[in-house]
């Protein structure tokens, strides 16, 4: 059986100690359960995104 392949732009929710969300790469975190502060800064805060809700 072959091996999942590995890339750049595979990406995970990730959930601090707040509650707070992030999206992260999943090649930034050594486990996605436990993250780092020093992890989470190479995240996007969700909140932060930006994303348009519409016109």
């Amino acid at each position: 059986m072959a091996e999942p392949t590995k890339t750049d732009w595979n990406y995970v929710w990730v959930k601090d100690k707040a509650g707070n969300e992030f999206i992260c790469k999943i090649g930034d975190l050594k486990d996605p359960a436990k993250a780092s502060k020093e992890e989470l800064a190479k995240c996007l805060d969700d909140a932060k995104a930006g994303v348009p809700l519409g016109d």
